[in-house]
């Protein structure tokens, strides 16, 4: 049972809203930060893309449930963005075998 309080934020989508900006500092964070833990900032940003899509399928869920277009636009944004993630994964080479190509260690 969700308390009372927290009614209107799921009512207005301002759950939806709150998630997006975390999601937004996250994804500044770790691309500022890319570079220590070795993250590529293509893959990241459509990782983001797709994480913010959904969230806002799920807004438009909330605020909009008569209009089921947009979750299905959103959630279609959505697939994009996980599909252009998951091809930038593929396609990155690891760190160590870039190097090796060079003939450096």
């Amino acid at each position: 049972m969700v308390p009372d309080w927290l009614l209107p934020l799921f009512r207005s989508g301002a759950v939806a809203d709150i998630a997006i900006a975390v999601l937004v500092i996250e994804t500044a964070i770790l691309l500022a930060m890319r570079h220590r833990f070795g993250l590529a900032g293509a893959s990241l940003l459509a990782n983001a893309v797709s994480g913010i899509a959904l969230i806002l399928a799920l807004r438009a869920a909330l605020v909009a449930p008569d209009q089921p277009h947009w979750i299905a636009i959103w959630l279609l944004a959505g697939f994009a963005g996980h599909l252009a993630d998951l091809r930038l994964r593929a396609t990155r080479q690891p760190r160590k075998a870039r190097g090796q190509e060079h003939g450096r260690p």
